[in-house]
């Protein structure tokens, strides 16, 4: 027997921005499936700009980050720990399902869902998904990937509530 496992919006791969887009989906109300995650950021801090700024604030992210600041002025995260704690609040996010050590094999398109293989190596799960978000396609400097991310979840967002009209 081949156990399935349906979702609304998956979110693959590494990197600073599939953490964003599944912690947008998640405070959007958007049950969405965290898939392969690994941190990929440096530990050297960046400056966090306006724009990432606002996108963070506008889904309650900057006071989950606050802590995390090496300096207030301008505002400068360490990119590896920006990820980390992300992918802890998307663990503890009721609308974030995170699969770290997995990854989504035998990819396969079919009427706009994608079709595949959710395996971590040793089990295997028939995966669909409605929408994805792939982070081969997002910035992967922390900047460009904060508004990459959100960018990509509101619009999977919106595909996902368009397919409901």
């Amino acid at each position: 027997m081949v156990l399935r496992l349906e979702t609304s919006l998956l979110v693959r791969g590494p990197g600073p921005a599939t953490v964003v887009a599944a912690k947008v989906a998640g405070a959007c109300g958007q049950p969405c499936l965290l898939v392969g995650h690994e941190i990929t950021g440096d530990d050297e801090a960046v400056v966090l700009d306006v724009a990432g700024l606002d996108a963070l604030e506008q889904y309650g992210l900057v006071d989950v980050l606050r802590p995390h600041l090496v300096d207030a002025h301008p505002p400068s995260i360490v990119p590896s720990e920006f990820e980390y704690v992300l992918r802890q609040h998307c663990i503890a996010d009721l609308n974030v399902s995170v699969y770290d050590r997995f990854d989504v094999v035998d990819r396969v398109v079919r009427d706009g869902t994608l079709h595949g293989v959710l395996t971590d190596g040793t089990s295997r799960w028939e995966l669909v998904a409605d929408t994805w978000i792939d982070s081969a396609a997002l910035a992967t400097s922390l900047p460009a990937a904060i508004h990459d991310g959100a960018a990509a979840a509101r619009h999977a967002i919106d595909m996902l509530t368009a397919r409901e009209s």
